[in-house]
């Protein structure tokens, strides 16, 4: 009977070490983010799985009580912490200790005071000790010259420092200082034209804008939205106040516009271009955001991903316009096509008009199953794409087996040509009709606005639900943080890199496409 209650109390020790083990909170790793809420500083700290609010609170040195006084917000009286939740962690200000007052030196301070029951001669230093003292207080003449030698630095050590300087230093970004943000204020500035016909598609991403703010709002969500028509004199007039308001400011779209708004625009907050990849160049010396991906990152990962696949027997044909100016980008494609690891490529353009000729070139020159022949068109002319997409896809409906890979230009209105083809497309905009949530939304675009939802609807919402989520988690300093949110939309991705080089940030979230025989479009990422 002692031997099963022995048993018995050892397995039931084991169970509570077990449940102990699983329920032990994560090491917390203290944040040094910095919040300013009112008149007060707080750490900012974002929850992770397993941390609990006692492990939180010791491992910043405050009380769990601390804790739920500081986030009125998250209701931590009444609600659990989750993953994700920023929690404001008070700072404690050290009391500095007292320092000592000053040694009098003069000759009446260092006079001895008698205690009760000492003698004078209790007090007084003895010869010897005086004469000690003063010869540890005076230098030799060796120790004076041994002082003047350690001053002295040798030319090896100057070399030294003269090679250290040379080294680059490592850019350092500057503090974050999260600044909370109660209610959000949007500034969006578009031109709608509404004082003649009003723009159709800047009047969807607007209407897309709209109903962001409304998912938004229902997540708890603060927030108001100011509406500006850069095209009226009139309503720009009344931009500087609103983005002196502004949170987040969206808009507007021209390079020529975004410059007339930089110089309204109040230190410390940016500009989010939305749609116009020419923007680029200014995200280099002003605060603009690119949320568009520009061309030359969408080539350099179709490449990429084209020579991910590719085979050392496979052969590649880049296509080019006769008759059409080279531009930048194309230029760009070819020399970012060009395989190390086959023998090379093949090269050749033609006219528009030559189009059927190319079949026999093509036919002449891809592949059967056995390998696999890789087609690149070198050009921004849309219809002359589309005419290489169609011949591509005329040799794999001969039995051969071709692929074309390229850019967002890499497009046909065609479906059945673009399947046909097995085009591989790296895209800054790709919507998936199959998804939930693109029902969902194309469903209340109707309902709320009586018309079918367009690429500008889709990307205005993308756009309004990815940077007011940003401010909302990292306050109205949002835009220091960039690089820490990614997001899959609607249509568009949203990927941030830091760049010490720039003042601004560029988009580099890609969908990578694949379309297939059988009229099939498969979203990748």
């Amino acid at each position: 009977m002692k031997r099963i209650a022995t048993l018995i109390a050892a397995l039931l020790l084991g169970a509570a070490a077990a449940t102990a083990q699983q329920t032990e909170p994560v090491p917390v790793k203290v944040s040094t983010d910095r919040v300013r809420v009112g008149d007060k500083l707080y750490y900012a700290h974002v929850v992770t799985p397993r941390q609990t609010l006692y492990s939180i609170g010791r491992a910043y040195g405050v009380s769990t009580l601390d804790l739920i006084d500081s986030n009125p917000k998250l209701d931590l009286r009444n609600k659990p912490i989750h993953p994700g939740d920023v929690l404001l962690i008070p700072i404690r200000v050290a009391v500095k200790e007292e320092t000592p007052a000053p040694v009098d030196t003069s000759a009446a301070a260092n006079s001895p005071v008698l205690m009760p029951g000492t003698s004078p001669a209790d007090s007084l230093e003895t010869p010897s000790d005086s004469l000690t003292a003063q010869v540890d207080t005076t230098k030799t003449p060796a120790d004076s010259l041994k002082a003047q030698a350690d001053t002295l630095e040798s030319p090896a050590d100057t070399l030294t420092t003269q090679a250290d300087s040379l080294v680059p230093s490592v850019p350092v970004r500057p503090p974050f200082i999260y600044d909370y943000a109660d209610k959000i204020h949007v500034s969006l500035l578009l031109p709608f034209a509404a004082d003649n016909e009003a723009n159709p598609h800047y009047l969807n991403f607007y209407f897309g804008a709209l109903l962001a703010a409304r998912d938004l709002a229902a997540k708890g969500v603060d927030l108001d939205l100011t509406v500006i028509d850069v095209s009226s004199q009139r309503d720009f007039k009344k931009a500087g106040y609103s983005l002196a308001l502004s949170d987040v400011i969206i808009g507007p779209v021209s390079p020529a516009d975004i410059r007339r708004t930089l110089n309204l625009l109040p230190e410390g907050k940016s500009i989010v271009s939305p749609m116009d990849p020419k923007t680029e160049a200014l995200t280099v010396d002003y605060p603009v955001i690119l949320a568009a991906t520009p061309v030359r990152t969408q080539i350099d990962d179709a490449m990429g991903w084209m020579k991910s696949n590719m085979d050392p027997r496979d052969s590649l044909i880049i296509v080019k316009e006769a008759g059409y100016p080279m531009t930048y980008n194309a230029q760009y494609l070819i020399d970012r096509a060009e395989p190390e690891t086959t023998g090379g490529s093949i090269r050749v353009s033609y006219a528009l008009s030559e189009g059927i000729k190319m079949n026999e070139y093509f036919a002449a020159h891809t592949h059967l199953k056995d390998t696999v022949t890789w087609v690149i068109a070198a050009s921004e002319h849309d219809v002359f794409v589309k005419d290489v997409i169609r011949n591509v896809a005329l040799q794999n409906y001969m039995g051969h087996n071709a692929y074309i890979y390229g850019p967002a230009k890499a497009k046909s209105p065609d479906m059945d040509e673009m399947c046909g083809a097995r085009l591989h497309q790296s895209a800054t905009y790709y919507t998936d009709y199959n998804d939930p949530s693109v029902i969902r939304f194309v469903s209340d675009f109707r309902a709320l606005f009586q018309t079918e939802p367009d690429n500008f609807a889709f990307h205005g919402y993308d756009t309004m639900m990815y940077f007011v989520s940003a401010c909302d988690t990292y306050g109205r300093n949002w835009s220091q943080k960039l690089d820490e949110i990614q997001m899959s939309g609607l249509q568009t991705n949203f990927k941030f890199w830091w760049d010490p080089d720039r003042k601004g940030y560029v988009n580099s979230g890609i969908r990578r496409v694949v379309y297939s025989p059988g009229f099939k479009a498969t979203l990748l990422k």
